[in-house]
């Protein structure tokens, strides 16, 4: 079956996941998230990311964004997520988004969106979206950087605004 796609080059190499830090954090895929949004932004010279404010440790960006964003689960990740870039002189934030032709336009920008997903009653997950296949037979889904394994090849099916809880685009 035939398909369109547009995606974000990731490097993976520069991408976390929640397994790299396990020692010194529990639930924490919104850090995770806003971690690869640095990353990514940083390697498509989005915004004013610079490596001067975030340096170039993993570790040390990750520390710093956990103590703003801290162990999850986290609903309200907005506030903490511009709290944090400002924090480092940046004016990168996050705005709402909730539409499919937004998340397009977005990932079209090279700019990665941040989905809420309920994978149940308490079970949020936060991951990234890279990227978005539409199949010929009106199937969509999205590209994701889940926040667990470094690998592109994770899809989540688009079924419209039930498909995620929040969606987030950073803008500057």
């Amino acid at each position: 079956m035939g398909y369109t796609e547009i995606s974000i080059p990731v490097a993976l190499e520069r991408i976390a996941v929640t397994g790299d830090y396990f020692d010194i954090a529990d639930n924490h895929c919104a850090a995770i998230c806003c971690m690869n949004i640095m990353q990514l932004l940083r390697q498509h010279g989005k915004g004013d990311v610079r490596r001067h404010r975030f340096g170039n440790d993993f570790r040390q960006i990750f520390n710093d964004i956990h103590k703003f964003i801290g162990n999850g689960p986290i609903v309200f990740f907005k506030p903490k997520f511009n709290r944090f870039f400002k924090s480092k002189g940046s004016r990168v934030r996050l705005m709402p988004i909730s539409r499919l032709c937004e998340i397009e336009a977005a990932v079209r920008d090279k700019t990665p969106v941040a989905l809420l997903v309920n994978a149940g009653i308490t079970k949020w997950h936060w991951i990234l979206v890279v990227g978005i296949r539409k199949y010929m037979n009106g199937d969509i889904y999205l590209n994701i950087l889940d926040g667990w394994n470094k690998r592109r090849d994770r899809y989540l099916k688009f079924t419209g605004r039930e498909s995620f809880i929040r969606a987030l685009r950073p803008i500057w």
